[in-house]
């Protein structure tokens, strides 16, 4: 199951109590958006070196920048635990709601109350089942994959938002959050690192600076990223000449455009076109 794993947005595992394997050794996860939910009892857990501890129908979100590792539990606990690629939640145009989580060292705990909990718990179950199937590709639904991990970043973006009211940031933190922000409104049509700096009133040096340590990314790493999220979006989602696509995303030709994102893909639009595309 890991090769075909490795190629979806997500992992998810169910953690019980009763399960010997519950405990893992340190797992690497640079750079991937955890959501734990626990339907029952206890769950302790490691993330980049900070300890959690959860209880019943307790949703934490965090941002795992090294690793993490499952410690304990006891034999009442229920867990479902959902490892999320970061580019998925740009690709379904979720990032805005995230970057505070993107850049705080924070893990935000989210206590849903009685209804949202049991959203959440039908949510997890049926990514944990359509997970499972994936191993038979005439069972699995992939669409409904992506459409259930949909529902639970839509869902987690909703309940966090009270508890990232009294979030505290640094200066390099919200020049961070600033850019993330700047960034998304206008990635279509500024493309310069400078673009964003003189936005900011800093100079294109101190803002990537800022922004790799962070993020752990540069300035134009982060365009980079959006730029071929959003253009995987087009050819997969619409009807676009690769033309059409290097104009709405305002590349000098078509030609820079397949360049560019042939260097970043390993493939040319048409062909991702042909593999992905509806």
């Amino acid at each position: 199951m890991e090769d075909i794993a490795d190629k979806f947005p997500a992992e998810v595992h169910f953690y019980t109590g009763k399960d010997n394997e519950a405990k893992t050794d340190r797992v690497n996860c640079s750079g991937n958006f955890l959501f734990i939910f626990v339907r029952s009892g206890v769950f302790r857990a490691m993330i980049d070196g900070d300890k959690i501890s959860c209880t019943s129908n307790e949703l934490v979100v965090a941002l795992c920048r090294h690793y993490y590792q499952v410690l304990s539990y006891n034999r009442k606990m229920a867990c479902y635990f959902v490892k999320v690629q970061w580019q998925f939640i740009t690709d379904i145009k979720m990032s805005s709601q995230f970057i505070e989580v993107l850049v705080s060292k924070q893990n935000i705990k989210i206590l849903p109350d009685l209804f949202d909990a049991k959203v959440l718990a039908r949510i997890m179950k049926l990514l944990h089942y359509y997970y499972q199937t994936s191993t038979n590709p005439n069972r699995f639904p992939q669409a409904s994959f992506t459409a259930a991990l949909s529902l639970l970043i839509f869902q987690a973006a909703w309940q966090q938002d009270t508890n990232l009211a009294n979030t505290s940031f640094n200066r390099k933190e919200l020049l961070t959050i600033q850019f993330l922000k700047l960034l998304i409104q206008n990635y279509r049509e500024q493309h310069s690192p400078g673009f964003y700096a003189k936005q900011l009133f800093v100079t294109s040096g101190y803002l990537n600076k800022a922004v790799r340590e962070v993020t752990g990314k540069t300035v134009i790493k982060c365009i980079t990223e959006v730029l071929i999220s959003e253009a995987k979006y087009l050819l997969m989602s619409s009807q676009h000449s690769v033309e059409t696509i290097s104009e709405l995303l305002h590349f000098t030709s078509a030609g820079s455009f397949s360049r560019f994102f042939k260097r970043q893909t390993e493939t040319t639009p048409m062909e991702y076109r042909k593999e992905y595309g509806k």
